[in-house]
């Protein structure tokens, strides 16, 4: 089918990216019962009734599988049918949250059963990441790849402001084990939905040396555009999401807000990352993507040690508004020039390494915890948001390439789609 300009509708003009972007909401809206059930899980009465402490170590179960396998999945996403490996890896996942579900409501559940569901799903979580990624060019023409991230990206920042709300009051009226049907359900229409794509198999060429997980990491580390945009969301990751670890010490101690002001201050981050998503849908990043992305990494990390420094609960809503909305414009800037950039046959491993470093904010988190017992939260946020600050800094004076990085529609050339609208 020979490729037709973008719509009004961005990606959206494009059927298969319409059946894609379904499938991530079912997909995220079930993920967001699987982390406030869990939570509550481990820590009620109506649960396992377990110490706090549990609450980290669950996670990290869940974690460390996703970050320790997603770069390796990244080579099965260039080696086999990217559609193939979502469609087992959800359904997987569907019939886990069904067998969890179940064991809930029999009351067979303990913490080890479910510290190895955590990792289980964590496993499939990296063998899908990498896939969603590499599977994004072959539904659209290239020329809407901006629209098609910050589409995706609006998942997610939506579902960060609406899901938590809406599954903690599903929970409290239906129960735990019921929530996890939720979990199943979502990840069950989201298969279906990617089983129902239209779109040519992938042409591998025959004799063609099979995918090796290395020759992705030297890529990155040759190409400066590459390590920089990726350099930049380890930092943010790692350093700059702290503060969301530490947002309960910021409520309760600091602002003395409650529960009350610390829902209030998650919202403001959601609303932040959503108007930011939506800033790229309907302006995009100007005539200087480069610069803009440095820009508004810098800009991120003085906004959120402006919050860490703030005793009011409305400069500290604004300030976190504005951070998310500005992290929500570079990391979409950043995603976008990758996929216009990155070669096809090295996609599932470039985009492997990049969706690694979103999970480890959960890793990121220890340190900085142990760092606010030491000289205070406040502080210990502010120098991980700083240090994002200044290495976008560093990057503006290293890499000339970033700086002189052209608009998205300039990198994206006319490319061949199949499937239908």
């Amino acid at each position: 089918m020979q490729p037709r300009e973008p719509g009004r509708w961005g990606a959206f003009s494009y059927g298969p990216y319409r059946r894609f972007w379904l499938a991530a909401v079912a997909r995220v809206f079930g993920l967001q019962f699987r982390f406030i059930g869990t939570g509550w899980l481990v820590v009620s009465q109506d649960g396992l009734d377990l110490s706090p402490i549990w609450l980290g170590i669950v996670g990290l179960a869940s974690a460390l599988p996703t970050i320790a396998l997603t770069v390796p999945a990244g080579v099965l996403a260039d080696r086999y049918e990217q559609r193939r490996i979502l469609i087992w890896s959800q359904s997987a996942t569907a019939v886990l949250s069904f067998a969890l579900a179940f064991g809930i409501l029999a009351g067979a559940i303990d913490v080890w059963l479910l510290i190895g569901w955590a990792v289980t799903v964590g496993t499939l979580t990296a063998l899908a990441t990498p896939a969603q990624s590499a599977i994004l060019p072959r539904l659209i023409d290239m020329r809407a790849m901006a629209s098609a991230v910050a589409l995706t990206s609006s998942v997610w920042n939506t579902m960060r402001i609406l899901g938590p709300a809406t599954a903690g009051l599903l929970i409290a009226w239906i129960g735990i084990g019921q929530a996890f049907f939720v979990t199943a359900l979502g990840f069950a229409l989201s298969a279906l939905l990617i089983a129902t794509l239209r779109i040519e198999p992938l042409e591998r060429e025959a004799g063609a040396e099979q995918p090796r997980m290395l020759d992705g990491l030297r890529y990155i580390f040759r190409e400066p555009v590459f390590l920089g945009t990726i350099g930049l969301s380890f930092f943010t990751s790692v350093f700059g999401m702290s503060y969301q670890t530490l947002l309960p010490v910021f409520a309760d101690d600091i602002l003395d807000v409650g529960s009350q002001g610390y829902g209030f201050l998650q919202t403001a981050a959601g609303v932040g990352g959503f108007c930011g998503t939506l800033a790229m849908i309907r302006v995009g990043a100007g005539r200087h993507a480069g610069s803009v992305m440095l820009g508004a990494a810098a800009l991120f990390g003085l906004f959120i040690a402006g919050f860490a420094s703030s005793q009011s609960l409305a400069w500290s809503l604004g300030l976190l508004f504005l951070a998310s909305f500005s992290s929500s414009m570079y990391l979409n800037i950043g995603m976008t020039t990758l996929q216009l950039l990155v070669p096809d046959e090295l996609r599932g491993r470039v985009m492997g390494v990049w969706s690694m470093t979103w999970f480890l904010a959960s890793i990121g988190g220890l340190p900085a915890s142990a760092l606010a017992e030491w000289i205070g939260a406040p502080l210990a946020v502010a120098l991980g948001a700083l240090s994002v600050s200044a290495f976008a800094g560093l990057l503006f004076l290293l890499i000339a390439e970033l700086r002189r990085l052209p608009q998205p529609t300039e990198l994206a050339a006319p490319a061949a789609l199949a499937g239908g609208s």
